[in-house]
């Protein structure tokens, strides 16, 4: 089944509920300290990416170093955590790759990025940049950088 996305605010809740002895404020610092280590790429000493809850508790170590559980079956995670995951599934990483044979793109974390599944934006069908060879790599780092933002913002936008 995987992970459970929660919002910090619910973890927090509940976790404060099944254990009233400690403070909200050392929770959600915990918590943000170990989102932050798994966001800058933070990893377990199995080389595994950190269970963010879990980490919070115990240090920065991945769920099955915690638990001792190959698989997490309706543990929860927090929920923007299992959104980067997601995002890195099926996608190559730098380090798994033969030297001789590393091109393309790869996102800060070393994960390849598939150019052809880059979403163009409205503003790029009207852009005179959008069919231009010299311009297709500039066009797709911003559309990239740009993929999660509710509003897409091109400075080398021209109008056709």
């Amino acid at each position: 089944m995987g992970f459970v996305p929660i919002s910090i605010d619910k973890y927090v809740t509940m976790h404060l509920k099944n254990n009233p002895s400690e403070k909200e404020v050392d929770v959600r610092k915990h918590l943000k300290s170990a989102l932050n280590a798994y966001n800058n790429g933070t990893k377990c000493s199995c080389g595994n990416d950190i269970w963010v809850i879990g980490s919070a508790s115990v240090g920065n170590s991945c769920f099955t170093c915690i638990t001792g559980e190959s698989y997490p079956t309706n543990d929860y995670e927090i929920d923007s955590a299992i959104k980067k995951r997601e995002n890195k599934k099926g996608c190559r990483h730098i380090d798994d790759i033969d030297p001789t044979k590393i091109a393309g793109f790869f996102d800060d974390d070393g994960y390849e990025i598939n150019t052809d599944l880059i979403k163009k934006p409205s503003l790029c069908l009207i852009c005179k940049n959008d069919d231009n060879p010299d311009e297709v790599l500039l066009c797709n780092m911003t559309r990239y950088d740009q993929k999660d933002d509710n509003e897409f913002k091109c400075f080398a936008f021209s109008k056709k």
